[in-house]
């Protein structure tokens, strides 16, 4: 049975392939490195956010097998490291303990926050040839990401902790280290990417880029917030990589 779907899927590839100009068979590799800016989008009223930095590092593979005329499909897949950082306001935060202790009955934090990912993508892949040897290519799919950790700077206004007065620490500024106790450990997400060579010698191309990555996974774990929402986040970075072609 699963030869037989092996070659089904082979015969179903070699038709389409003939159907263009032909079954082609190209295989690039690229690696790059980029930086732009993350943000996050939440339905928490409370919340609100600013741009900060994104970098982005990383390797991929495209296998191109259908051709038709200077168009070259096929699909595309790899490895990257992703740092986003991002800064979060949460406004009127609830003191637990403002009844029976007195004290604010509410503050407000800003969240100066790190978050690493390493990012798994799964993309369809094009590729059109332009005058010469230059060429676009565009990636479109998803992506599973795996939290790798990070850490949140925080800063409350007003403070409520003994260092202020208070019987005991409720809000106080500080770090907090980020894992799998309060951040979800998989995010899931949609990629755009286009690039174009504008250098090339032999089978190696220097390409500039521009990817987006929109994430759809909530990454908060709401038990450990004391304003439950649904959080994601999105980057938009330029990259500069090198491809070889391999064949």
């Amino acid at each position: 049975m699963r030869r037989e779907m092996i070659s089904g899927l082979f015969t179903m590839l070699l038709v389409l392939g003939t159907s263009g100009d032909g079954f082609a068979l190209e295989l690039d590799m690229s690696a790059g490195v980029g930086a732009g800016g993350a943000m996050g989008a939440t339905d928490c009223d409370a919340k609100s956010g600013e741009l900060r930095h994104a970098l982005v590092a990383g390797v991929c593979m495209d296998w191109y097998f259908l051709r038709w005329g200077g168009v070259s499909l096929g699909l595309s897949t790899g490895a990257d490291f992703s740092s986003l950082n991002y800064r979060g306001f949460t406004e009127g935060l609830p003191n637990p303990a403002y009844q029976q202790f007195g004290g604010p009955a509410a503050t407000h934090r800003t969240a100066d926050t790190r978050y690493n990912y390493i990012n798994f993508p799964f993309l369809a892949v094009g590729k059109v040839a332009l005058c010469g040897t230059r060429s676009v290519t565009l990636r479109a799919g998803g992506f599973a990401s795996y939290f790798l950790g990070g850490v949140s700077d925080l800063t409350y206004n007003p403070e409520i902790g003994m260092a202020t007065g208070y019987p005991f620490d409720v809000y106080t500024d500080g770090s907090v280290d980020l894992d799998d106790s309060n951040t979800e450990q998989w995010m899931w997400g949609l990629r755009l990417y286009a690039g174009t060579d504008v250098f090339t010698r032999g089978r190696i191309s220097l390409i500039p880029g521009i990817q987006f990555d929109m994430g759809l996974t909530d990454i908060s774990i709401d038990s450990v917030q004391p304003l439950p929402s649904k959080d994601t986040f999105w980057a938009l970075t330029a990259n500069l990589g090198l491809r070889y072609r391999l064949y």
